[in-house]
C-alpha cells in the first residue's frame, strides 16, 4: 500500500465527519476555528507519510497535530460525548506510535510509549484541567498505547521472521546451485587431510627407517607398524567415501587433542597440550580436530623435531585453537614435496563453516603460529540486564496488557464500588486477588492453551463459594459479573494453538456453558433473591428462584455462544494462516535441500568412483605390504597412494561436475549411479601433477637427523 493512502483517508473522514457534517447540518463554526481545526489535522495527517522511514518525527508531527485539533475543538457533541469533534484524526498517533514499535528498537519504543503518554496526560490537562479522574485517564492511556506498541513489536517481529524465512529459502535455492561445487570442496578438505596426516607420515616414517635402518634398527619394527596401522585408518576413511557415505565423523568418534598430540609424539614432535577448559564440546570437536591435525603435520613438514604448543580454550565468548612451533630442530631441514597447497584453505573452511576465521603466519621469535577462533557462547554466564531483558521483550509486555484489558470491566466495577459504595479494603483486596487469578493464566495460553482453557473456567467459579458462606459480601457479588474476556482470550488461544485442531471448536460452547451458568448463579445468590422474609421461605419461591436461575443460564449460554464461536473463528482461522504460511517457507526449504542432497550424493559417486579405479588400490598394498614386513613395499604404495590421491584433488580443484537437475518423483535414493565408472583421468588432473611417462613419483626429502 502507498505510504500516502492512509493518511489520505484519514484526512478525507476527518473533514467529511467535521467540518463537513456541521456545515451540511447549518452548523457553522468560527473561521479561525476551521483554519486552525484543519491544519493541525493536514499536520497529524501529513506526518503519516513518514511513518515508514522515520518513524519517530512522524509520532511527533502527529502529536503536534492532535494537539492543535483538541485545542480547536469546538465545544458540542457530533456523535457520541461532548468535543468529540476530531475524534477520527485523533488515531493519528496510535497509527504513528504502532510505526515506532515494529520499525525501531525496543528502547525508542518504550521512550516513545511514555513521552505520548506524558504528553497526551499533559494536553489533557491543559485543555480540560485538572480532576480527580486524571490519574484514572494517564493509567488508561498508558495501557491503550503500550497494547498499541506491543502490536507494533510483535507486527515487527512477524515481518523480519518473514524476511528472515525467505532469505533461508534463498540460501537453500543457492545451496542447491552450488551442492556440488561445496562437495568437491569437502571431499577435497577430507581427501587432503588423508594425504597430509596419514599418508605423508607414512612416506617420512619409512623413510627414515630406511636411512636411519643400520644405525638404529628398532625404527624398522616401528615404521613397518604404523604403516600398517595408518595404511587401515586411510582404507576405512577411502572405503566411506567409495560406499558413497558422508564423511564426517560423529562427535563421539572424534578423538580427543591429547590422543592426537600423543600420535604426534611418537614422529618425533615436542608437543605440549594446553586445555585450561577441558577438551572441545561435540559441536566443535570434529572442526577443531581437523584443524589441529593439519597444523601439527604442517609442524612435521617444516619443523621437524621441534618444539609445538596446541592451546585449547575459550576467551570472550569464543572458542579458540592455537598451534604455533619455534621451528625445527637443530640439525634438521623441511621435508619438501609433501605438501598440496591446500592445508590453509581447508583449515579456513572448517572454520569458517562454524561462523568463526582462521589466521596463519610467522610468529615473533621464529616458526609459524596457526590461530583459529570460533564464536561459541553456550555456558557464558549472561548479565543481569540481559536476564531482564528477555522478561520485558514485547511479547511479554503484550501479554500482561492483554491481561488487564481482560480485567478492565470487573476492576472498573471494583473501582467504583470502593469509590462510591465504600467496599471495605479486605473485602477489594480478596476481589482483586479472585479478579487476577481468573485473568493471570492468559500469560501461558501459548505454550499450554487447553490448560489455560481450564483454569479460566475454573476460575469463574471460585467467588460462588464464597458468596455462599459468607466469605465475601452477597451486595458486592455483582464484581464478579462481566468478566468473560479471560474466556473469550481463552477460546481464541485454543483454536490457534491448541493440540487436537479439530476438536478445538469444543471450547466455544463449553465456555459459553460455563460462564453462563457461572452468571445465573451469581445472579441467585444476590441478596434480593436469597433473602428470607420473617416466615420463611415458602416452597413455591424456591422454586420460583431455581427457574429464575435456569432460564438466566440458559439466555446466558446463548448470548455468550455468539462470541465465543466468533473468537473461536477468528484463532482457527489464524492458525491455518500460520500453517500456510509455515508450510510455503519450510516446505520449500526442505524441497531445495533435499535437490541439494541429491546433487551432492551424485558428487560423491563420481569421486567415489576414481578412489575405486586407483586410490583404493594403491591404499590396499600399503597395510599387506606392512603386515609382510616389506619396507620398500610399504614406501611404494604409501607414494602411489599419494600421487593418485594428488590426481584426484587436482581434478577436484579444476572441473567442475555435470549438473545434476532431479526429475519428477526422484527420491534421494535414485538416480544416482553413472553408467560409467570414472577414472582419474576422467577428472582431469592438471598437467603438473601427471608424472612425466618413465620417471618415478616424487621423491620427498626427508630430514637428516634422527630426531626425526
Amino acid at each position: 500500500m502507498k505510504r500516502w493512502l492512509l493518511p489520505a483517508v484519514l484526512l478525507t473522514a476527518q473533514v467529511a465527519f467535521w467540518p463537513g457534517a456541521a456545515l451540511l447540518r447549518g452548523a457553522v463554526a468560527g473561521p479561525w476555528t476551521v483554519v486552525a481545526f484543519l491544519l493541525g489535522a493536514a499536520l497529524a495527517a501529513g506526518a503519516l507519510v513518514l511513518r515508514r522511514d522515520r518513524p519517530v518525527p512522524a509520532l511527533i508531527g502527529a502529536c503536534l497535530g492532535i494537539a492543535v485539533v483538541l485545542w480547536a475543538t469546538p465545544d458540542g457533541r457530533q456523535l457520541l460525548v461532548e468535543g468529540d469533534a476530531g475524534t477520527i484524526i485523533a488515531a493519528a498517533d496510535l497509527i504513528a506510535l504502532f510505526s515506532v514499535g515494529a520499525r525501531c528498537p525496543a528502547r525508542t519504543a518504550v521512550v516513545a510509549l511514555i513521552g505520548t503518554v506524558l504528553w497526551q496526560s499533559f494536553v489533557t490537562a491543559v485543555d480540560e484541567g485538572l480532576s480527580a479522574s486524571w490519574a484514572g485517564e494517564i493509567l488508561l492511556g498508558l495501557v491503550l498505547y503500550g497494547v498499541v506498541v506491543a502490536g507494533g513489536r510483535l507486527r515487527g517481529r512477524w515481518t523480519r521472521e518473514r524476511e528472515a524465512a525467505a532469505v533461508r529459502l534463498e540460501a537453500a535455492r543457492q545451496a542447491h546451485r552450488e551442492a556440488a561445487e561445496e562437495e568437491r570442496r569437502r571431499l577435497a578438505r577430507e581427501l587432503h587431510d588423508m594425504t597430509a596426516h596419514h599418508l605423508t607420515s607414512v612416506v617420512v616414517n619409512a623413510q627414515a627407517a630406511q636411512m636411519l635402518g643400520e644405525q638404529r634398527p628398532e625404527l624398522l619394527t616401528e615404521a613397518l607398524a604404523f604403516a600398517g596401522r595408518t595404511g587401515r585408518d586411510t582404507l576405512a576413511s577411502l572405503r566411506r567415501l567409495v560406499a558413497i557415505m558422508p564423511v564426517e565423523q560423529d562427535a563421539a568418534a572424534v578423538p580427543p587433542l591429547a590422543d592426537l598430540a600423543a600420535d604426534f609424539r611418537t614422529l618425533g614432535q615436542q608437543v605440549t597440550l594446553e586445555t585450561p577448559d577441558g577438551e572441545p564440546p561435540a559441536r566443535l570437536a570434529e572442526a577443531m580436530h581437523g584443524i589441529a591435525r593439519e597444523a601439527l603435520t604442517n609442524t612435521l613438514r617444516y619443523a621437524p623435531g621441534g618444539a609445538v604448543r596446541l592451546l585449547f580454550g575459550y576467551a570472550d565468548g569464543s572458542a579458540e585453537l592455537v598451534v604455533e612451533d619455534t621451528g625445527g630442530a637443530v640439525g634438521t631441514r623441511a621435508a619438501t614435496g609433501l605438501g598440496g597447497g591446500r592445508g590453509v584453505t581447508g583449515m579456513r573452511d572448517r572454520a569458517q563453516a562454524l561462523g568463526g576465521t582462521l589466521t596463519a603466519g610467522p610468529r615473533d621469535g621464529g616458526g609459524w603460529r596457526v590461530r583459529a577462533v570460533i564464536p561459541f557462547a553456550d555456558g557464558v554466564p549472561q548479565r543481569v540486564g540481559r536476564v531482564v531483558g528477555r522478561w520485558l521483550r514485547s511479547q511479554t509486555v503484550f501479554d500482561v496488557m492483554l491481561v488487564l484489558i481482560a480485567m478492565v470491566l470487573p476492576l472498573s466495577s471494583l473501582f467504583a464500588a470502593v469509590e462510591d459504595d465504600g467496599l471495605p479494603a479486605g473485602p477489594a483486596a480478596l476481589a482483586l486477588a479472585l479478579l487476577t487469578v481468573h485473568a493471570l493464566p492468559l500469560l501461558w495460553r501459548r505454550q499450554s492453551p487447553w490448560w489455560v482453557f481450564t483454569a479460566v473456567a475454573v476460575a469463574g467459579w471460585l467467588p460462588l463459594p464464597l458468596l455462599l458462606t459468607g466469605g465475601f459480601p452477597l451486595d458486592a457479588g455483582y464484581l464478579f459479573i462481566g468478566g468473560f474476556g479471560a474466556e473469550i482470550t481463552a477460546v481464541y488461544a485454543v483454536a490457534a494453538r491448541g493440540a487436537r485442531p479439530v476438536l478445538t471448536w469444543l471450547a466455544a460452547p463449553v465456555a459459553a456453558v460455563s460462564a453462563g451458568c457461572s452468571l445465573a448463579a451469581h445472579i441467585g445468590v444476590a441478596p434480593e433473591t436469597v433473602t428470607p422474609s420473617d416466615a420463611g421461605p415458602e416452597p413455591t419461591s424456591a422454586a420460583a428462584l431455581l427457574f429464575a436461575v435456569v432460564a438466566i443460564g440458559i439466555l446466558a449460554t446463548i448470548l455468550l455462544m455468539v462470541p465465543m464461536l466468533i473468537s473461536w473463528g477468528a484463532g482457527f482461522a489464524a492458525r491455518r494462516r500460520r500453517d500456510r504460511l509455515h508450510a510455503h517457507e519450510e516446505g520449500g526449504v526442505a524441497t531445495e535441500m533435499f535437490h541439494a542432497e541429491i546433487r551432492a550424493r551424485a558428487e560423491r559417486e563420481r569421486v567415489a568412483a576414481g578412489l575405486r579405479d586407483e586410490v583404493l588400490r594403491h591404499a590396499t598394498d600399503l597395510p599387506a605390504a606392512a603386515d609382510r614386513g616389506d619396507l620398500p613395499g610399504v614406501l611404494t604404495a604409501a607414494k602411489q597412494s599419494l600421487t593418485a590421491m594428488r590426481s584426484l584433488l587436482d581434478g577436484l580443484s579444476t572441473r567442475p561436475a555435470a549438473d545434476v537437475t532431479p526429475s519428477a518423483g526422484l527420491s534421494p535414493s535414485a538416480g544416482l549411479s553413472l553408467s560409467s565408472p570414472v577414472s582419474p583421468a576422467g577428472l582431469s588432473p592438471s598437467p603438473a601433477a601427471e608424472p612425466a611417462a618413465g620417471v618415478p613419483p616424487f621423491e620427498p626429502e626427508v630430514p637428516s637427523s634422527p630426531s626425526a
